[in-house]
């Protein structure tokens, strides 16, 4: 029989004899916006004369994980104002959260993940004119992992497919801030919070929560929106350096066949390639080195 998930108050008195043994969870106060519907909410207060921006914070529930096959059965967005500068949240200005019905049953896997189900999505459609109102001030995009969200929403929302985006997962280094992992429902329990995760629009108010409880991660993401990245690839790589390409952090893109490394800076695209050469078993290898280069308008697509 599972667990009732409400807090225990019959037991105060044994949280109050062995405080230590117990831990105090409370659901993130975003979560509430919502329900209410009361915006805007101005959570800091602009200075004259500043730079202002708007973001939007995307979440898709989907009805899979292949961008070639699954659709979107659930976007949430939320559109909010930032200082450019200082790097701060001012505002939370608007939100919109929608069904859309994908024409076929939904899997028990995912009904059991997210909790929708078939009677939700029945007969429901994305209201487009919506999201392109939320769209039209061409906002920076910010998902945590945009490059899962980015081609489910821009499959979906073709007319939409040059606008910026940011990924707070990889683009915020939570580790060196001393969290074990960067999953959000990970980051929202480690400081004491939770809320109804994989469920669209609960999923954009707990980063947007996360981001203003640490203005010190809302920094690192725009910087790694404003700047540049790079991507090394190597093809036809000796097999016998996979376990040192693994352990170097290379990951292997199938479609390619290839071994892939994300990079930050140029420098360190140059150290990857120094490291590449250095596998070569003779000077007639026949790898191939590609430096790709991203910035946010065209990070994260599927191609």
């Amino acid at each position: 029989m599972a667990r009732q998930n409400v807090f225990p108050l019959e037991r105060l008195e044994d949280i109050r004899r062995r405080p230590r043994d117990f831990r105090l969870l409370e659901r993130i106060p975003f979560e509430y916006a919502r329900l209410d519907g009361h915006l805007p909410i101005v959570l800091n207060e602009p200075e004259p004369g500043e730079r202002i921006h708007t973001l939007v914070i995307l979440d898709t529930e989907t009805t899979g994980l292949k961008h070639s096959e699954d659709v979107i059965i659930e976007l949430g967005l939320i559109k909010v104002t930032f200082a450019y500068d200082r790097r701060l949240v001012l505002s939370i200005d608007r939100m919109y959260d929608g069904f859309e019905d994908p024409g076929r049953p939904l899997s028990r896997e995912i009904t059991d993940l997210t909790g929708i189900s078939d009677a939700m999505v029945s007969g429901q459609r994305l209201d487009e004119d919506r999201v392109g109102q939320l769209m039209a001030t061409d906002p920076l995009v910010v998902a945590h992992n945009a490059a899962f969200d980015r081609p489910f929403f821009e499959k979906r929302f073709p007319s939409l497919g040059n606008l910026a985006w940011a990924d707070s997962y990889s683009g915020v280094d939570w580790r060196r801030m001393g969290y074990r992992r960067a999953n959000l429902e990970d980051l929202a329990f480690s400081d004491g919070w939770f809320y109804d995760a994989h469920r669209a629009n609960d999923d954009c108010l707990a980063l947007l929560w996360m981001l203003y409880t640490h203005p010190g991660a809302f920094g690192q993401l725009i910087n790694s929106a404003v700047g540049e990245s790079y991507l090394v690839r190597a093809l036809r790589t000796p097999f016998s350096a996979k376990d040192e390409l693994k352990s170097r952090g290379y990951f292997f893109e199938s479609r390619y066949k290839a071994w892939s490394r994300n990079c930050r800076t140029e420098e360190e695209v140059r150290s990857e390639e120094a490291f590449l050469n250095g596998l070569r078993e003779d000077a007639f290898s026949p790898m191939e080195i590609v430096k790709l280069s991203f910035n946010a308008r065209n990070r994260f697509k599927s191609a």
